[in-house]
């Protein structure tokens, strides 16, 4: 005999029944959430992040600004928008997928006790081409506290006019074969590049450089130059960063379809005049690079001189507090521009000769420029003194290659004096304000360059110890060009 518990069950179980798995329903689809909403809102209403939204200097992108102070779990983050939906929403895909895992990641760190504060830096630089489409490269800097950093990046290239994105395959015809070509060339690239010597991965870097359309999705195009990223780690060991591979068009002219091959229309860095009798110099000058071009000054006999140096700025958030702090100590720097961040902000490249200090050119994107063309360096450097000149009425004075990576190439190129370091703060690594001014005086003397970068706000945090402290031990604040006076 079938026995029911149920037969003279009232309707109102049966409601309560239905209200319970609606319930639950909605529970388990809000705990789904709530990791994420959490970290999100680590970012409390005082430290609520400031969102801008301002024209950039290419016709239809907007440029986007995100940032936050939270002490704990700071983030600044750039990126383009335009009126173009498709292109908006895979900006802001990437964008979300960073800033939460990076949330996400800190919210652990805190919950399981650490107090180190991590830090997130987006930015984005642009590549106009002379097809009459743009390269966007947003780079991604995260620090997750007592972690090591890591890069990654993410590219669209975009056509403003059609209204298209633009994809690897769009280069090559849709025609996978013609990936063999470039497979080789990027191959051939990492193997030869000085600075991944001993640091590839070479089964990591065979798998990534196959002749796949994913494994070059992650590209720009620079009028003669076809540059593919990797992020870092992804073939490489952590020492070599994330590598940026810069494969001429030259070489592909076969491979590429039309408007893509190479336009031979970039405008040669005009060199300084030759001397009677520098012929014999020049040749000295290929064989000793050091000696001649290359600056680390000593100082002056009478007095201590430091020159202090900021490099990949401007930023709108951190140079202003930089200046404002030099000023109170009335300390001449040296600042190493990127091209990118000056086109974005012009006023802030203003602001810096107007204090009276000294204007630096660091290339357009940072890029290493050993890796490429006579044509491609020249591009990079002629870029960045001309929006440099039109931002501030005034021409960079001196040069400092990214990463300190030259070569006779360069050297044979540049007309600006090449200003390296000899104290290296490791701002960039340690992200700490109160290691600034260690790292300062374990290293310091009479003549000394200091590097330091105008993008990370604890550098402007731990700056004005730094200035106390030299001033307190007698020394006077130059520009690097002073050093030689």
């Amino acid at each position: 005999m079938t026995k029911s518990r149920n037969k003279h069950r009232g309707p109102w179980i049966d409601v309560a029944c239905i209200g319970l798995i609606a319930l639950l329903s909605i529970s388990l689809i809000f705990l789904s959430y709530s990791t994420k909403s959490n970290a999100k809102q680590t970012t409390n209403n005082k430290n609520a992040p400031e969102i801008t939204k301002e024209e950039s200097a290419f016709p239809g992108i907007l440029i986007k600004t995100e940032v936050s102070n939270d002490e704990y779990s700071p983030y600044s983050i750039q990126y383009p928008q335009s009126k173009v939906e498709s292109f908006n929403v895979q900006i802001k895909k990437y964008i979300d997928e960073q800033l939460d895992t990076y949330l996400i990641a800190m919210q652990e760190n805190k919950r399981i006790g650490s107090k180190t504060p991590g830090e997130l830096n987006i930015a984005f630089e642009t590549f106009p081409h002379t097809s009459g489409s743009y390269s966007f490269v947003m780079i991604t800097g995260t620090y997750l506290g007592a972690a090591n950093g890591y890069t990654n990046f993410k590219t669209i290239h975009f056509n403003t006019e059609s209204e298209e994105i633009i994809k690897v395959d769009d280069l090559f015809g849709h025609d996978e074969s013609k990936l063999a070509k470039l497979s080789s060339l990027v191959r051939d690239s990492i193997k030869n590049d000085p600075s991944l010597k001993d640091r590839v991965l070479e089964e990591e870097m065979m798998l990534a450089t196959e002749p796949k359309w994913s494994n070059f999705e992650k590209f720009a195009l620079i009028d003669d130059t076809l540059v593919i990223y990797f992020d870092e780690y992804e073939i490489a060991s952590g020492a070599a960063g994330a590598p940026i591979i810069a494969v001429p068009l030259a070489e592909l002219t076969e491979q590429l379809v039309a408007p893509y091959k190479l336009d031979n229309s970039v405008e040669l860095l005009p060199k300084p005049p030759v001397e009677e009798g520098s012929e014999d110099i020049e040749e000295d000058n290929n064989s000793s690079e050091t000696e001649t071009q290359v600056d680390v000054q000593i100082g002056n006999a009478k007095t201590k001189q430091v020159a202090l140096t900021f490099d990949d700025g401007p930023d709108p958030k951190v140079t202003p507090k930089i200046l404002a702090t030099l000023a109170k100590y009335d300390a001449k720097a040296t600042f190493f521009m990127l091209g990118s961040r000056v086109e974005f902000y012009p006023e802030i490249a203003s602001d810096v000769l107007e204090a009276g200090h000294e204007l630096g050119n660091h290339t357009w994107t940072h890029a290493n420029l050993t890796n490429m063309s006579s044509d491609a360096i020249t591009e990079e450097v002629l870029r960045t003194n001309n929006i440099i000149e039109q931002a501030t009425g005034q021409a960079p004075t001196v040069f400092r290659p990214p990463y300190g990576a030259f070569n006779d190439d360069m050297l044979n190129i540049m007309s600006l004096p090449v200003i390296l370091w000899d104290v290296d703060t490791l701002d960039w690594k340690h992200r700490d304000a109160s290691q600034l001014l260690a790292s300062v005086k374990s290293s310091v003397h009479d003549g000394s360059t200091v590097l330091m970068h105008d993008i990370h706000l604890s550098t402007a945090q731990g700056l004005e110890n730094v200035l106390a402290f030299l001033t307190s031990e007698g020394y006077t604040f130059v520009t690097v060009s002073e050093l030689d006076e």
